[in-house]
């Protein structure tokens, strides 16, 4: 019965399931993180801002708030990233222009 290769071939599938199941709960578990409430503490402070007005903001508010701290952060991030390019492509030039003017 070992050598049954219907058995073999049923038992692969099962093998390359777990798998899948395993990439899919990684990957959910990534986006979650990404999207928001990923079990972590609290925050002390509604959107980490500690600011007295918020404190007065209605529900509308505060919904409309929650959508654009989230654009916001992922704004600073993108430009953070290309902030770092900027960086990085600005130091090859200067290592460049010290080699061309012999101050290796």
């Amino acid at each position: 019965m070992l050598d049954d290769p219907l058995m073999a071939l049923f038992a692969q599938v099962e093998a390359e399931q777990k798998v899948r199941e395993e990439a899919e709960r990684r990957e959910a578990v990534r986006l979650a993180s990404m999207i928001g409430d990923n079990g972590g503490p609290p925050l002390a402070e509604p959107f980490g801002i500690k600011a007295a007005w918020l404190y007065f903001a209605n529900a509308v508010e505060l919904a409309r708030l929650s959508v654009l701290h989230v654009r916001i952060e992922r704004k600073k991030a993108s430009l953070a990233g290309l902030v770092g390019e900027r960086q990085s492509i600005m130091n090859r030039c200067i290592r460049r222009m010290r080699r061309a003017a012999g101050k290796n």
